[in-house]
């Protein structure tokens, strides 16, 4: 595989630098203005992000289009992410709560949020009996501070939901270029699509849920590291998007950290058993350790470094002393006494549904088959047992089956590439065993990218197969599954889309409602956010009686009637 097109002689990767050196100016600017204690800069950060990007094009190759094309980006998707809304449970309360607070000048470096929102009226307060503000001070925060940012820009919360999109966007910028060496122009067009739809993405990308990222994010950091030729000089522009696509991964949740380390240390090791060069060892040591100083210790300062130094755990309260418990009461209750492997197990050959612990264990089913109640289960953001889709055992099944033929002529026809096979499946495996919840699809998003490489690394085989037709309309009818079960995710997008609409019309009619009372659920705080950004004036009330309140704007908000 050649190397040398992130040379920026390649437009489009030049647009991917770019959008890597957006995300890293505004996380870095953020954290040194943080450690210097130094609040209410969000705008200013937001603005300067975007202009040196720019900057850099044009005096590096003067391309105004590459330009316009980046800014309407950066601009136009976060404007469009505030036209529909986060419905989700988390997102409305400490993924909004968090955004709001750090939006508001809340520095999580030097300060709780309980102290905070004594002094700042701009925030709505936290329940005492609530734990959202154990979430918000102590998880990684790349996607808070990057909402926070749009936020202030654009005065709505919904806007930071556009880092999903863009993280999308160059997930296809990348994938596309890289397919392009091995394939044609058609097929590397269809495989972009399938690496882009991962199931999890299209669950979540209308709301504030990071799984879906941390799926795309996983495949960018392996990709730019596939790039990476130890031999030569650093490439700089390469080096600087691998700083940029890892503080994001490290900072979006913990098992985000576990996962980009896994990557670097699988590539790391592989270079150094390759090579044998104490040259090599040295600039690698020093690139990766640039790579993590910038990700753990700076932008990660308030969360990693923060939680060492008051609770002597990076990762609390998720293990160690106190830890809390976010996951038992979530799965089948015959879960508890099962392997790893039995959970991924069920989960995987079992009826889509969110079940709990107060259900035994999951339906094992027909891979076959498709039922309704599957297609409900999934407008679910974080649906728990079979989250891929109702068809995706299905078409892990006939990945399998492509797969194992297709290794076997590849380590006769192509042995010596042969990390571009084992490295991506020794990653995935890998964090499968160590993040211990696989069984939970939103946990393990880049497992859906084996399905997909195995028909990658099938087609790409083609040229040694001597019935091809025959070869290619097997793998045809096997894509055809996946997209089959794609379009179930499809179907919740243009719903989502349809509802969006639905909600914007009761927002224009409550922002004209006199003397409104609304009824908020426990930790529905990012609600009350939207309604105050759109100027909706409203009283909280208490439910006095059911019948009394009529759904507005979403499943969730109450409204009582004249």
């Amino acid at each position: 595989m050649k190397k040398e097109f992130f040379k920026l002689k390649n437009k489009s990767m030049t647009l991917f630098f770019m959008l890597c050196m957006y995300f890293l100016c505004i996380l870095v600017l953020y954290s040194i203005f943080q450690i210097l204690n130094i609040n209410s800069v969000l705008p200013l950060i937001g603005i300067v992000s975007i202009v040196i990007p720019i900057i850099y094009i044009l005096k590096k190759e003067r391309n105004i289009a590459l330009a316009i094309i980046f800014l309407l980006i950066v601009t136009i998707i976060p404007f469009l992410s505030t036209k529909i809304y986060d419905l989700s449970i988390d997102g409305n309360s400490y993924h909004k709560t968090a955004i709001a607070y750090i939006k508001n000048g809340w520095n999580p470096l030097y300060e709780n949020a309980r102290d905070f929102q004594k002094h700042n009226s701009n925030v709505i307060p936290i329940d005492k009996k609530s734990k959202v503000d154990v979430w918000i001070e102590h998880y990684p925060k790349a996607s808070w501070i990057y909402a926070a940012t749009m936020y202030s820009l654009t005065g709505c919360i919904e806007a930071g939901k556009a880092l999903i999109i863009i993280l999308s966007i160059m997930l296809i910028i990348i994938t596309y270029n890289i397919l392009r060496k091995i394939l044609d122009k058609n097929w590397s067009i269809v495989f972009t699509a399938f690496l882009a739809l991962n199931p999890i993405v299209l669950s979540q990308i209308f709301t504030y849920y990071v799984d879906g990222i941390m799926g795309i994010c996983f495949l960018i950091q392996l990709l730019l590291l596939f790039m990476v030729d130890p031999k030569k000089k650093p490439d700089i522009p390469l080096w600087i998007s691998i700083v940029s696509i890892c503080a994001i991964f490290c900072n979006l949740k913990f098992t985000g950290l576990m996962c980009s380390g896994v990557i670097a240390a699988v590539f790391y090791f592989y270079w150094l058993i390759r090579y044998k060069d104490i040259k090599i060892f040295k600039k690698l040591t020093i690139l990766f350790s640039i790579v993590y100083i910038v990700s753990v210790f700076l932008v990660g300062s308030n969360s990693y470094v923060k939680n060492t130094i008051d609770h002597m755990n990076p990762l609390y309260p998720l293990i160690g002393k106190n830890k809390i418990d976010i996951v038992t009461t979530m799965q089948p209750k015959d879960f508890a006494k099962m392997s790893k492997f039995e959970k991924w197990y069920y989960s995987m050959f079992s009826k889509t549904e969110n079940t709990n612990y107060y259900q035994k264990r999951p339906t094992l089913k027909n891979p076959f088959m498709i039922y309704k109640s599957e297609l409900d289960a999934l407008y679910i953001p974080d649906t728990r047992i079979g989250g891929f889709g109702p068809l995706f055992a299905l078409s892990f099944i006939l990945s399998l089956i492509v797969f194992i033929p297709m290794f076997i002529i590849f380590m006769k026809k192509e042995k010596k590439n042969l990390q571009y096979i084992l490295i991506p499946i020794g990653t995935t495996l890998i964090t499968m065993l160590l993040l211990g919840e696989s069984w939970w699809a939103r946990y393990v998003p880049h497992f859906y990218y084996l399905v997909i490489g195995s028909f990658i690394l099938s087609v790409y085989l083609k040229k040694y197969i001597k019935h091809s037709k025959f070869h290619m309309t097997i793998n045809i009818i096997c894509l055809l599954v996946v997209f089959i079960n794609l379009c179930i995710f499809g179907r919740i997008v243009k719903d989502s889309i349809i509802v969006a609409y639905k909600n914007n019309k009761d927002l224009a009619e409550l922002k004209y409602t006199d003397d409104l009372k609304i009824y908020f659920d426990d930790e529905e705080y990012g609600y009350q956010y939207l309604l105050n950004d759109k100027g909706i004036k409203y009283t909280k009330v208490e439910m006095d009686n059911q019948k009394n309140f009529e759904y507005k704007f979403s499943w969730r908000l109450e409204v009582k009637r004249k």
